[in-house]
């Protein structure tokens, strides 16, 4: 008598050729169709010797990693093993995890070789970006705080240990634009000119930053003269130092006006006065957002909102308009937890920073690899879908790999709505014209 607790059923080991990511496959091949590996070979320095592996042999495995829910160099074995997945995506050379670990260090050590995964980065954002018919993009920068007890990671300002990478996203296309990788200990504030100088720098011909936004950490003269004197315009969020304060102070009760109630949100109100920083060349307007205090006169004073300054012509942007462009900077925030939780950035696998900040660089390749694929090669269903869906629906597939007739087939054990979307992918590979 079968135990109840118990399934009825065998396990047994066998040597077909199997694989549970058939879609990694058809992503492999979207990849190579972009030429991909031929441009990581012409733009990443090469091995020292005819033993060592190509650029293309490191990155490409690693890109499938991240793209298939890997998160440890030691993932690798996974892909590794997957002997169907490697004859299809004919991965025949496969580093091991110390291997990939050595390479990302002297990668991370090599200005030449950080210098070339951008360039790469750039050669796609073409690819993105050419066929956009905009061409002015509005800059979102920010750090984000990744744990890592590692030999030389340092506290952030909140306490944690770890490591601060600023990042740029394009807003509309989600572009993860430029990676600076830094030390926890770095200041936020730190270096925001050469952030939005290099972002800049990386446009696609015929594109250019016409905004920048950002919380605090762009609250300098630095940036908003840098801003000014180039001609983009800046909403940023202000720090509340005592001229701020001051300047909340100064606004009259009657100045306060309330601000549009979407469903389901606070009330609240909005007033502007017109600021400057020491040490800065320019004025610029100075936008206050706070709950309605329904306690009426009492807590007038109390500040429960935030400040937002801005060079943004007050006739083309009024005040209920720019803390409407502010608060569309939150979608960032949703950028980066897929960067860090959908493609495996959220931890650090090395002890060395040089050999993370590679590994980061690669992350976001990987990433922006992802939005290729959704904007030429996914239905438009799944345009806005989080990495984690695409995986769970298309990229961890089941088929079997067999040879007929001096022919690879992969069978894939999938519905007809998958079948699609594989097929539509692989259609999308052939036909993506590399710039």
């Amino acid at each position: 008598m079968i135990e109840q607790n118990v399934l009825p059923y065998k396990l047994e080991l066998t040597n077909e050729k199997l694989t549970p990511h058939a879609g990694l496959v058809v992503a492999h091949e979207f990849h190579l169709g972009l030429g991909l590996g031929q441009l990581l070979d012409e733009s990443v320095p090469g091995p020292g010797s005819n033993r060592g592996y190509h650029p293309s042999e490191v990155v490409l495995p690693l890109v499938l990693l991240l793209q298939g829910g890997g998160r440890d160099l030691e993932d690798i074995g996974v892909i590794a093993r997957d002997r169907a997945l490697r004859e299809a995506a004919h991965l025949w050379k496969m580093p091991a995890a110390t291997t990939l670990g050595d390479w990302l260090r002297r990668a991370g050590e090599s200005k030449r070789s950080m210098r070339g995964l951008a360039r790469v980065s750039d050669r796609l954002a073409r690819c993105r970006h050419e066929r956009d018919a905009r061409t002015d993009y509005t800059l979102d920068a920010d750090t984000t705080i990744i744990e890592a007890q590692k030999q030389d990671a340092t506290r952030a300002y909140e306490g944690t240990v770890g490591y601060q990478p600023m990042v740029g996203f394009l807003s509309g296309t989600r572009w993860l634009l430029h990676d600076e990788f830094r030390t926890g200990s770095a200041s936020p504030q730190a270096g925001g000119v050469a952030f939005i100088e290099a972002c800049r720098k990386r446009m696609p011909k015929g594109k250019r930053i016409a905004e920048v936004r950002s919380d605090s950490a762009f609250y300098n003269h630095e940036v908003t003269d840098y801003c000014n004197r180039e001609g983009i315009v800046y909403t940023i969020g202000a720090d509340w130092d005592s001229a701020v304060t001051a300047a909340y102070d100064a606004v009259p009760a009657e100045a306060w006006t309330p601000l549009p109630v979407e469903t389901g949100e606070p009330r609240r109100e909005v007033a502007e006065t017109v600021h400057t920083l020491n040490q800065g060349s320019h004025g610029f307007r100075l936008v206050f957002v706070r709950d309605i205090d329904t306690q009426g006169h009492l807590f007038a004073r109390t500040r429960r909102g935030r400040g937002i300054i801005t060079n943004a012509p007050a006739g083309q942007r009024d005040t209920a308009a720019v803390v409407a462009h502010y608060n569309r900077r939150g979608t960032m925030e949703n950028h980066i937890k897929e960067l860090k939780h959908g493609f495996g950035m959220s931890s650090m696998p090395c002890g060395q920073e040089p050999a993370n900040a590679a590994w980061f660089r690669i992350g976001a390749l990987a990433y922006n690899l992802f939005l290729l694929e959704q904007a030429f090669g996914l239905p438009p269903e799944m345009l806005t879908s989080t990495v984690g869906t695409v995986r769970w629906r298309v990229y961890q597939t089941a088929a079997r790999l067999v040879r007929h007739a001096g022919s690879l087939i992969l069978k894939v054990a999938a519905d007809a709505a998958t079948f699609a979307v594989l097929s539509d992918l692989r259609l999308a590979a052939r036909s993506m014209a590399f710039p």
